[in-house]
């Protein structure tokens, strides 16, 4: 999806929008920043902002008009980003508008925020979908509705083996602790304190007006800072308070900065050492929330925001955190400015699929939620948007990753699954223990990636057990790994669901022995892969799946036509997206996993997610088809003694009754499970238990409902 996403932050000074591709799902979402811009608020307006904000001008008069003319505002600018970036607004799916923050109160009995810059007007004027309104539905599950833009950095900036902090400087300061996969701590995140706001304060009183920030940082180095205000300013309550916790400018705002100013005037300083004691108290804050809040020391800071541009405040922070590096976000492809909105397009797409957007661990809410309103374009009412899979079909740029930070295109020849992992450009030379914690590193991503295609899963579970239901089949194809893979899971269902070996089914390209041996040029056969579907005379009672690590195995590819072509439900799995399988296929499931630890080896992080996959599946077909009374194996085929062992406390604990008295039921019923378990608990015969099951299509639970 091509994803306009807006911010204007505590400074008031004007717009950041940023136009970005999204694809994917965490936590390998993938993206391409195609333009920023920025949008400056006339005088008045920012006038008429940074009066309302002060409790004793924001009338409701005043706000009522101010929400409106935000949205005017914010429309302006979205226009003016798509046109900068060369593109249509038919061309841009959606819009994630933060607004501007007027007012936070971040907890107790009145906890609430309010965010102006009217969707509907935006919406209205862009014709694009708007997503608003994000922060109040964190604050409705308790949380503090901020801050939201760790959701980014846990994404862009964990690294395999360094310990992060993403230090954003806007009008207030926050930090995102990111510890490396290979420790056992959290993301952490809160209000370090204040930022820009108060410098901004300070150059505006300096210049009279004419500077409204202080350019690079100028001011703050021909000043002096004062001790003895730095300590009295860092004995702010708020610095000593443990997050979760968040702060604006009803703390830090024109009265703090009223105070501070009259607190140095009364010192005798001059208003150049006021902008340099200011900056050092922005410094000295976020240093002083590192030592006492973060779990760990960190190796790198990534400093994003109109603070990263102030070349004084930069050197404050790399003194006071050294040996860190304090870095400015550019260098690692966003610039400094643009992050806030990026992040605000990203969780505008999370929205958009119904995920949630909120870290619990630095919001304080109870539990991760979906984000925002939802205000729809003029073209959604119209019927006239694409939809995402018809987007994903027109894609033909290949795909776009984030790694460490940095965005890369890809094209055909250079898919997700075959890209180089920069995490592991080292693992040769590394000690085996840290060459195995690289290794765990990256499967952990596993698990999160399949977790976003679950809604996809549980689709094709849905039509995989209503077609085994008719007499269908699951039918797996695949070639190499994955074909083993859809082997094995076949292989598994009958003596754990008593299925017969012809209602799961599995082919890889080459046969049986290519389930030990490597043959070459099978998965490049095209053809055969729709001999192998025609000679199983696929129909539409069937449900193929077909599995490609990369999803254009050409094998697999002959064998899903084909089985469209004979009218099957054709499901796709693979660890790319786009890719040609989806395109076959009418559910389809691509958990993005990131680039192998060894390049191209998709017996890693990618067969493991194919595995799962496959697990999922499988699994949740049986339970759809009654193969379980609740999480167990009823439908056990006892053909060994772990197996016997295991029926017969399935049918103890299911009749409450001794092994004794199980073992003789297994034996009055032929060793079935089921039938046992009717006999028992219903009080008929083995005869009457077996005609409950068949009229039920072997449901315990709905044969015992029968009388």
């Amino acid at each position: 999806m091509i994803v306009l996403g807006m911010m204007s932050g505590t400074s008031a000074d004007g717009i950041d929008a940023v136009v970005v591709e999204i694809t994917g799902a965490p936590p390998a979402l993938q993206w391409h920043l195609i333009k920023h811009h920025h949008t400056e608020f006339t005088p008045e307006l920012r006038a008429e902002i940074l009066a309302c904000v002060r409790p004793e001008h924001g009338t409701v008069d005043r706000l009522c008009a101010l929400n409106f003319r935000l949205g005017e505002a914010f429309a302006r600018a979205a226009l003016d980003a798509i046109a900068s970036a060369g593109l249509h607004t038919d061309q841009v799916d959606l819009i994630g508008s933060h607004g501007q923050t007027l007012w936070h109160i971040p907890s107790g009995p009145d906890a609430s925020t309010l965010q102006l810059g009217e969707a509907a007007v935006i919406a209205e004027r862009t014709g694009i979908t708007t997503i608003s309104n994000f922060r109040t539905r964190d604050m409705a599950a308790g949380g503090q509705g901020a801050p939201l833009v760790p959701y980014l950095d846990v994404l862009l900036f964990t690294h395999p083996t360094l310990t992060r902090a993403a230090q954003n400087i806007g009008g207030i300061g926050n930090v995102t602790y990111l510890p490396s996969l290979a420790t056992r701590y959290s993301p952490l995140a809160f209000d370090t304190g204040p930022g820009n706001m108060l410098i901004d304060y300070a150059a505006q009183r300096a210049t009279n007006g004419a500077w409204t920030f202080d350019r690079d940082g100028t001011l703050a180095a021909q000043g002096r800072v004062d001790d003895a205000l730095l300590r009295e300013l860092l004995d702010e309550p708020y610095l000593r308070a443990q997050p979760p916790k968040t702060t604006g400018r009803e703390l830090f705002g024109a009265q703090f900065g009223a105070r501070v100013g009259e607190r140095a005037k009364s010192r005798g300083l001059r208003d150049d050492d006021i902008v340099a004691t200011r900056t050092a108290f922005t410094a000295h804050s976020i240093a002083q929330a590192y030592r006492d809040f973060l779990p760990t020391r960190v190796d790198e800071v990534i400093v994003s925001g109109g603070g990263a541009r102030n070349v004084t405040l930069m050197q404050m922070l790399r003194d006071l955190l050294a040996p860190a590096r304090v870095l400015p976000i550019d260098e690692f492809g966003i610039p400094s400015e643009a992050k806030e909105a990026l992040a605000f397009a990203v969780l505008a797409y999370e929205t958009f699929h119904h995920r949630p957007g909120n870290l619990p661990a630095a919001t304080g809410a109870r539990r991760a939620v979906v984000l925002g309103s939802i205000t729809p374009g003029r073209r959604t009412e119209d019927g006239r948007r694409k939809t995402e899979d018809e987007r994903r079909r027109t894609e033909h740029e290949g795909q776009r990753s984030a790694v460490g930070g940095q965005s890369s295109e890809t094209n055909d020849s250079a898919t997700l699954t075959e890209a180089t992992n920069a995490a592991t450009v080292d693992i040769d030379t590394l000690p085996t223990l840290e060459m195995v914690q690289r290794i765990n590193a990256e499967d952990h991503r596993v698990a999160p990636a399949v977790a976003a295609e679950l809604p996809a899963i549980a689709r094709a579970i849905d039509a995989i057990a209503e077609r085994m239901r008719r007499g269908g089949r699951l039918i797996y194809i695949g070639a190499g790994t994955s074909g083993r893979l859809g082997v094995l899971d076949a292989a598994e269902c009958p003596p754990t669901f008593s299925t017969s070996p012809d209602q799961v089914v599995a082919l890889i390209a080459g046969g049986e022995r290519a389930l030990t041996h490597a043959i070459e040029g099978a998965e490049d056969d095209e053809d055969a892969g729709g001999r192998d579907i025609a000679a199983l005379n696929v129909s539409e009672r069937d449900c193929v799946v077909g599995i490609a690590a990369s999803g254009r195995t050409p094998y697999v590819i002959g064998g899903l036509r084909e089985a469209k072509r004979r009218g099957a439900f054709i499901v796709s799995v693979a660890c790319n997206r786009p890719a040609p399988i989806h395109d076959l296929a009418d559910v389809s499931i691509a958990p993005l996993v990131g680039p192998e630890v060894i390049a191209g080896s998709t017996r890693l992080k990618a067969g493991t997610a194919q595995k799962m996959v496959l697990n999922i599946l499988s699994t949740g077909t049986m339970i759809r088809l009654g193969k379980t009374f609740g999480n167990l194996m009823v439908d056990v085929q006892a053909t060994n003694t772990k197996l016997r062992e295991r029926a017969r406390r399935i049918v103890a604990q299911v009749c409450n009754v001794s092994d004794e008295k199980a073992d003789a039921l297994l034996a009055r019923c032929d060793g079935e499970v089921k039938t046992a378990i009717v006999v028992a608990r219903a009080g008929v015969s083995p005869d009457e238990a077996r005609a409950r099951l068949r009229a039920v299509n072997g449901v315990v639970r709905d044969a015992l409902r029968e009388t």
